[in-house]
């Protein structure tokens, strides 16, 4: 289903439009086109979604009562409502997810904990693929794109790595060396010859794993992203989001707090970048999420990523800075082969991660898969 604007605020419209893009399986889009107009602000989005849920479970819609779900838990900060809502999504996804005879779920032991592991097995396996999210996914939400590549073939490894998922709520935040807890999962289940595909600012933690883990022979950047700390000044208006890289250079952690919460009063983008991202990496203040986020990048790394190479991105892209895919496109320089396509709205992936025509991306990333 195309990108539809329901909502004048981006944010809203935008986590609206990641479920429609699934098309019917997913949502009802008449429902959540009535829906998005009893939204006004987070505590309504709430209301709106968990009821809808309810409706729809009720009614045995079991995948539109987890995507509705979901939806109602995105914006709550960590409460109990929260984690009832998580619980609530994952308890419908499953009851899908069970039906899938060739699906099974995994746990991957790392540090102190498991990382929960989706895999499809193929009869005839024509290659490996190694799937994960970034910043704000679960993996049930990737069920329904996933597993086009599963019925062309391909085993399928989907897990929630730290700061993910089931496996923040079981203590492990959010790190920037993913080449750990991706070698984990090879060495779990003895791969060898992958291809890595990572989504949204898996993106990054795809490049960074394939700068560090020589069994990665391609990797997917779905869609790009090359530092972290630049991605979450970007919402900012320019004057502030250059303040904020000087305040920071300098170490001021008291006026950062100070000045960075001021602006997540005002702007719903920043309230949740920022709350969000101090709820996966465990840390307290606005100063310590960045300075977590400062070892999110791929500067001075670049040149060691020596496999094939996907690059998507969207044109409008409201969440990595646009600079972002030419930085890449144009640092890494020692690939077996580098590949990048940036969509347009005339194609309808202008979004991030081609929301609202996301079988555009999964289609190009095929056509990839079959000439490499």
């Amino acid at each position: 289903m195309p990108y539809i604007k329901l909502h004048p605020i981006k944010q809203l419209d935008f986590q609206i439009n990641r479920i429609l893009t699934y098309g019917d399986e997913a949502c009802d889009f008449e429902e959540v086109k009535s829906a998005a107009k009893g939204i006004s602000d987070l505590d309504s989005w709430y209301k709106v979604w968990r009821s809808l849920g309810e409706k729809a479970e009720i009614e045995n819609r079991h995948l539109h009562a987890a995507y509705y779900y979901r939806l109602a838990e995105f914006f709550l900060n960590e409460c109990s409502d929260k984690d009832l809502m998580y619980k609530k999504s994952i308890e419908n996804f499953n009851k899908i997810i069970s039906l899938n005879r060739s699906l099974r779920i995994e746990y991957v032991p790392y540090q102190n904990a498991a990382m929960k592991t989706f895999v499809f097995s193929a009869e005839n396996p024509i290659g490996n693929l190694v799937v994960f999210g970034g910043y704000d996914s679960f993996i049930e939400e990737f069920y329904l794109a996933i597993k086009k590549f599963a019925e062309m073939g391909y085993n399928i490894y989907l897990f929630e790595g730290p700061g993910q998922g089931e496996t923040l709520k079981k203590g492990l935040t959010f790190e920037p060396h993913w080449e750990k807890p991706l070698g984990a999962v090879l060495d779990y289940f003895d791969l060898n010859d992958v291809c890595v595909i990572g989504i949204s600012w898996g993106g990054y933690l795809a490049l960074r794993s394939a700068a560090f883990e020589q069994r990665i022979s391609k990797v997917v950047a779905y869609d790009v992203l090359y530092d972290g700390f630049d991605c979450m000044t970007n919402p900012f208006p320019s004057p502030m989001k250059s303040l904020v890289k000087f305040l920071f250079g300098l170490k001021a952690k008291t006026f950062i707090n100070a000045f960075v919460k001021s602006l997540m009063e005002k702007r719903l983008i920043i309230d949740w970048a920022v709350s969000h991202g101090q709820y996966i990496t465990g840390t307290k203040t606005p100063y310590d999420f960045y300075t977590h986020l400062k070892e999110h990048t791929l500067n001075g790394i670049m040149d060691k990523i020596k496999c094939d190479v996907l690059l998507l991105a969207g044109e409008h892209d409201h969440y990595i800075p646009d600079s972002h895919y030419d930085i890449l496109m144009n640092g890494i320089t020692k690939a077996k082969s580098l590949c990048g396509k940036k969509f347009t709205e005339a194609e309808g992936g202008a979004e991030h991660c081609q929301i609202g025509n996301h079988q555009l991306a999964t289609d190009y990333i095929i056509g990839w898969l079959n000439k490499n």
